[in-house]
């Protein structure tokens, strides 16, 4: 199970990474009754999620890969997409030596990353090359398919 950070006895701190809000209430709902006492944080965009960073350390980072720059606000400029915004994220985290243990749930079942293309299985390992970043692995996300809440229970405990 995921240690709060430093050992304390509070409720673990959660950062879920998620602009689809279908997806994004699947993975909270999954999340609280994997860790019921957690607080989850939901952040829409690489920007938004940039700045809940800086807030605090998180005992777990659940990230999505395709992320918009920033959240959707009237009469402001539309988001940019970026299909790697997680992966700004992930260097963030590294460029700021940071140890918050995060789960990649992404329904692509590759993530590009340093002009390549990388299988789920084989990402970290591919990121690590380069850059570091505490990942504990990533899950496949199917609406069709619940066998992706087993993978993240896998890699939640």
């Amino acid at each position: 199970m995921i240690a709060t950070a430093l050992g304390a006895s509070r409720a673990p701190a959660v950062l879920l990474v998620e602009d689809d809000a279908f997806k994004q209430k699947e993975l909270e709902g999954a999340l609280l009754e994997l860790m019921p006492d957690a607080e989850v944080r939901v952040g829409r965009s690489v920007r938004q999620a940039l700045s809940f960073l800086d807030e605090r350390v998180y005992d777990l980072i659940v990230l999505d890969m395709a992320l918009p720059s920033h959240e959707v606000r009237p009469a402001a400029a539309q988001p940019m997409s970026q299909p790697s915004g997680g992966v700004e994220l992930l260097l963030e985290l590294s460029y700021e030596e940071r140890a918050d243990p995060v789960i990649i749930v992404t329904q692509y079942p590759e993530i590009e990353f340093d002009g390549r293309l990388y299988a789920l299985s084989q990402f970290a390992r591919a990121f690590g090359r380069k850059a570091s970043a505490n990942l504990r692995g990533a899950v496949y996300f199917n609406v069709l398919d619940s066998s992706w809440r087993t993978e993240l229970r896998r890699l939640v405990r």
